[in-house]
């Protein structure tokens, strides 16, 4: 479906950092393997996920993963 403006001024103010670490997290992976594959730190992996979750004023993984999907903003099968 179609996004409303909103989402898609939420979308575009996420960095292309942010998105990948945004589609690791749909994946259900842990901070650790998100680091281990952006070759970051979890710290730094946790700091982006509250980064993403603040720009889109959701306040928990759950909510994250299911804007995600329902926005498309990350391809999941």
């Amino acid at each position: 479906g179609e996004l409303s403006d909103a989402q898609l001024k939420h979308m575009q103010m996420l960095s292309k950092r942010e998105i990948q670490v945004l589609e690791f997290v749909v994946a259900g992976m842990t901070n650790g393997e998100i680091g281990d594959a952006l070759g970051i730190s979890p710290k730094t992996v946790a700091r982006h996920r509250e980064r993403i979750m603040s720009k889109l004023d959701i306040h928990s993984s759950t909510e994250l993963v299911t804007f995600s999907i329902r926005s498309g903003l990350v391809d999941f099968h």
